[in-house]
C-alpha cells in the first residue's frame, strides 16, 4: 500500500466557498450542542462537539492545502498545528483539547456519557476551537473569538 498523501492543493476558486461552508457548519453544530445536552441526548452532543472540531480543522486545512477527508487527516492536522504553536503551553492545550474532542468522537459510538461528562468534554474542547479559529484570517473571523462569533449568529 502506498504511503498516505498528506498535502493537497485546493483550487483557489473553491477554497473560499469550502471554508465558508465549514465555518457555517461549525457554528451550527456548536450552537446545537447545548440543546442536546439539556435533553440528555449524549449521542448528539458528541456528534456536534466532534463535528465542530472537524469543521474548523477542515477550514484551516483548506487554507493550508492539507488533506482533511477522514479522521486520521483531522487528527494529523491538529497534531501538526500543535507542533507549530509558539509556546509549549499552547501546544499542550491543543493536544489535551484534541483528547477531549476525540473522547466525544469515541463516546458517540458507545454513548457511555452523562451530563457532567458531556459538559466537561465540550468545555475542554473549546480551547482547541479558539486556537483553530485564531489560525483563520480576519476576513473569516471578523476579529471575534469563536465563542463570540457563535453567539452572534
Amino acid at each position: 500500500m502506498p504511503p498516505r498523501m498528506r498535502y493537497q492543493e485546493t483550487p483557489p476558486d473553491q477554497g473560499d466557498v469550502r471554508i465558508q461552508k465549514y465555518l457555517n457548519l461549525a457554528r451550527e453544530y456548536w450552537q446545537m450542542a447545548p440543546a442536546y445536552l439539556a435533553e440528555d441526548d449524549f449521542r448528539q452532543v458528541c456528534e456536534k462537539g466532534w463535528g465542530t472540531v472537524t469543521q474548523l480543522t477542515k477550514a484551516v486545512a483548506t487554507l493550508r492545502g492539507w488533506d482533511h477527508y477522514d479522521h486520521d487527516d483531522i487528527r494529523d492536522a491538529i497534531r501538526d498545528l500543535g507542533r507549530e504553536m509558539p509556546s509549549r503551553e499552547q501546544a499542550v492545550t491543543v493536544i489535551r483539547s484534541l483528547g477531549a474532542a476525540e473522547s466525544l468522537y469515541g463516546k458517540f459510538y458507545e454513548v457511555s456519557m452523562n451530563t457532567r461528562m458531556a459538559r466537561l468534554a465540550l468545555d475542554d474542547t473549546l480551547p482547541l476551537l479558539e486556537i483553530l479559529w485564531e489560525l483563520l484570517p480576519a476576513e473569516y473571523t471578523g476579529g471575534a473569538s469563536f465563542a463570540q462569533w457563535c453567539e452572534s449568529g
